[in-house]
């Protein structure tokens, strides 16, 4: 007598229920993947975006020659967070000495960067240590908190505190204690010369 073995009923539908959660799970992860690198190339691009302004705010400084000779102890283009100056005189349309080109140019420059950066500001000081060096210290809303709605604590240091930055010789920080990221924003700093 010949025993036939029970029939297995439902065994292509497991397989296929297994084959289709392995492969939910990989597109999940290719979708976090794109995403991650989706948020590292807007961060990229808003840090190309800074240093072409400070690149901007040095040429600007560089072409104000009569600031620049007198180079005073409080320059006009220093500037600190906040919106930009109240308009004043329009060096386009008609001549202006050097305060009022540093006006206007200050005006210009926080526009531009309040344009090309989400939430930009800036504040722009000079170098404790050299008087014709100026730091610039951009910030603008943290892509990743925008994308990913975790607290700013949770961020890389370098990406919300100015103090993780350290120049060449080791020096921590910006340089001048009072000019530091604020918190759930990612900042660039740059050393201009102009």
């Amino acid at each position: 007598m010949s025993v036939t073995p029970p029939r297995q009923r439902g065994v292509a539908m497991m397989e296929a229920l297994v084959a289709l959660l392995v492969l939910a799970f990989g597109v999940l992860g290719l979708a976090r993947l794109q995403v991650g690198a989706l948020t590292e190339s807007r961060n990229t691009n808003a840090r190309a975006v800074a240093v072409q302004l400070a690149a901007d705010l040095a040429e600007r400084m560089q072409s104000n020659v009569a600031v620049r000779r007198a180079n005073p102890a409080l320059n006009p283009y220093e500037i600190r967070w906040g919106a930009p100056p109240a308009a004043g005189t329009d060096c386009l349309a008609t001549a202006c000495d050097g305060e009022e080109l540093a006006a206007f140019d200050v005006r210009a420059w926080k526009l531009n960067v309040r344009s090309l950066l989400p939430n930009g500001d800036a504040s722009v000081f000079r170098s404790d240590t050299d008087n014709n060096q100026f730091g610039v210290l951009m910030r603008w809303t943290s892509f990743k908190a925008m994308n990913e709605d975790i607290a700013p604590a949770g961020q890389d240091a370098l990406y919300t505190r100015a103090d993780a930055v350290t120049d060449a010789t080791g020096a921590v920080g910006t340089g001048v204690a009072s000019e530091i990221c604020t918190t759930g924003f990612t900042c660039h700093l740059v050393y201009i010369r102009p």
